[in-house]
Protein backbone atom coordinates (compact mmCIF):
# COMPACT_ATOMS: atom_id res chain seq x y z
CA UNK A 1 0.00 0.00 0.00
CA UNK A 2 2.71 2.06 0.66
CA UNK A 3 4.06 1.91 -2.85
CA UNK A 4 0.61 2.86 -4.55
CA UNK A 5 0.43 6.14 -1.69
CA UNK A 6 4.29 6.79 -3.05
CA UNK A 7 2.46 6.77 -6.92
CA UNK A 8 -0.38 8.96 -5.18
CA UNK A 9 2.34 11.82 -3.54
CA UNK A 10 4.00 11.76 -6.60
CA UNK A 11 0.80 12.84 -8.48
CA UNK A 12 0.30 15.26 -5.33
CA UNK A 13 -3.23 13.62 -4.39
CA UNK A 14 -3.91 11.93 -0.94
CA UNK A 15 -5.53 8.47 -1.09
CA UNK A 16 -8.70 10.27 0.07
CA UNK A 17 -9.21 12.74 -2.45
CA UNK A 18 -8.30 10.55 -4.74
CA UNK A 19 -11.16 8.10 -3.86
CA UNK A 20 -13.70 10.40 -3.91
CA UNK A 21 -12.14 11.61 -7.76
CA UNK A 22 -12.16 7.96 -8.58
CA UNK A 23 -15.33 7.81 -7.59
CA UNK A 24 -16.91 10.76 -9.68
CA UNK A 25 -15.12 10.11 -12.33
CA UNK A 26 -16.46 6.64 -12.33
CA UNK A 27 -20.33 7.46 -11.46
CA UNK A 28 -20.34 10.95 -12.77
CA UNK A 29 -21.99 13.14 -10.10
CA UNK A 30 -23.01 11.84 -6.92
CA UNK A 31 -24.96 13.00 -3.79
CA UNK A 32 -22.39 13.44 -0.76
CA UNK A 33 -24.63 10.67 0.79
CA UNK A 34 -23.61 8.64 -1.59
CA UNK A 35 -19.61 9.68 -1.44
CA UNK A 36 -19.19 9.13 1.85
CA UNK A 37 -20.85 5.39 1.55
CA UNK A 38 -19.03 4.74 -1.01
CA UNK A 39 -16.23 5.84 0.74
CA UNK A 40 -16.82 4.36 4.24
CA UNK A 41 -16.74 7.36 5.90
CA UNK A 42 -18.46 9.79 8.21
CA UNK A 43 -20.81 12.87 6.17
CA UNK A 44 -19.17 15.32 8.18
CA UNK A 45 -15.50 13.75 6.70
CA UNK A 46 -16.73 14.05 3.27
CA UNK A 47 -17.76 17.80 4.00
CA UNK A 48 -14.28 18.02 4.86
CA UNK A 49 -12.93 16.64 2.01
CA UNK A 50 -14.76 18.09 -0.39
CA UNK A 51 -14.89 22.22 0.51
CA UNK A 52 -11.01 20.79 0.31
CA UNK A 53 -11.37 19.77 -3.23
CA UNK A 54 -13.96 22.78 -3.94
CA UNK A 55 -11.72 25.04 -2.57
CA UNK A 56 -8.83 23.62 -5.12
CA UNK A 57 -10.86 23.84 -8.02
CA UNK A 58 -11.19 20.27 -8.64
CA UNK A 59 -14.68 19.52 -7.89
CA UNK A 60 -17.95 21.22 -7.60
CA UNK A 61 -21.16 21.17 -5.68
CA UNK A 62 -24.42 22.19 -7.23
CA UNK A 63 -28.30 21.09 -6.05
CA UNK A 64 -29.96 17.99 -6.85
CA UNK A 65 -32.36 18.46 -10.10
CA UNK A 66 -35.35 16.24 -8.27
CA UNK A 67 -34.21 16.11 -4.74
CA UNK A 68 -33.67 19.92 -2.73
CA UNK A 69 -32.29 18.30 0.37
CA UNK A 70 -29.63 16.57 -1.38
CA UNK A 71 -26.39 18.42 -3.15
CA UNK A 72 -24.57 16.55 -5.55
CA UNK A 73 -20.70 16.76 -6.15
CA UNK A 74 -19.17 16.75 -9.85
CA UNK A 75 -15.28 16.55 -10.93
CA UNK A 76 -14.69 20.06 -12.80
CA UNK A 77 -12.10 19.53 -15.77
CA UNK A 78 -9.17 20.51 -13.15
CA UNK A 79 -10.19 17.63 -11.35
CA UNK A 80 -10.58 15.48 -14.15
CA UNK A 81 -7.29 16.30 -15.33
CA UNK A 82 -5.87 15.55 -11.58
CA UNK A 83 -7.45 12.33 -11.83
CA UNK A 84 -6.07 11.28 -15.24
CA UNK A 85 -2.32 12.45 -14.01
CA UNK A 86 -2.82 10.55 -10.65
CA UNK A 87 -4.33 7.42 -12.40
CA UNK A 88 -1.64 7.22 -14.80
CA UNK A 89 1.21 7.11 -12.27
CA UNK A 90 -0.53 5.31 -10.39
CA UNK A 91 -0.54 2.62 -13.27
CA UNK A 92 3.28 3.40 -13.91
CA UNK A 93 3.95 2.21 -10.02
CA UNK A 94 1.48 -1.25 -10.39
CA UNK A 95 3.57 -1.74 -14.06
CA UNK A 96 6.93 -1.12 -12.32
CA UNK A 97 5.83 -3.57 -9.50
CA UNK A 98 4.62 -6.08 -11.46
CA UNK A 99 7.66 -6.68 -13.86
CA UNK A 100 9.23 -8.28 -10.86
CA UNK A 101 6.99 -11.27 -11.73
CA UNK A 102 6.77 -13.43 -14.87
CA UNK A 103 4.06 -13.72 -17.13
CA UNK A 104 1.83 -16.55 -15.81
CA UNK A 105 2.40 -14.55 -12.26
CA UNK A 106 1.36 -11.04 -13.93
CA UNK A 107 -1.82 -12.75 -15.54
CA UNK A 108 -2.77 -14.34 -11.69
CA UNK A 109 -2.41 -11.31 -10.17
CA UNK A 110 -4.40 -9.20 -13.17
CA UNK A 111 -7.16 -12.06 -12.59
CA UNK A 112 -7.31 -11.37 -9.00
CA UNK A 113 -7.02 -7.56 -8.81
CA UNK A 114 -9.80 -7.60 -11.51
CA UNK A 115 -12.35 -10.11 -9.29
CA UNK A 116 -10.97 -7.99 -6.19
CA UNK A 117 -12.12 -4.82 -7.74
CA UNK A 118 -15.31 -6.36 -9.21
CA UNK A 119 -16.33 -7.47 -5.74
CA UNK A 120 -15.19 -4.01 -4.15
CA UNK A 121 -17.46 -1.92 -6.49
CA UNK A 122 -20.60 -4.41 -6.35
CA UNK A 123 -20.08 -4.13 -2.37
CA UNK A 124 -20.04 -0.13 -2.62
CA UNK A 125 -23.51 0.17 -4.73
CA UNK A 126 -25.34 -2.55 -2.63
Amino acid sequence: MRFLRDGLAEANVSPARFQILQALKQNGALSMVEVAKRLSVTKRNITTLVDGLERDGLAARRPHPTDRRSTLVELTPAGEALFARAAEVQREHLKALMANLDTAQQQDMARALTHLTKHLMAKQRG
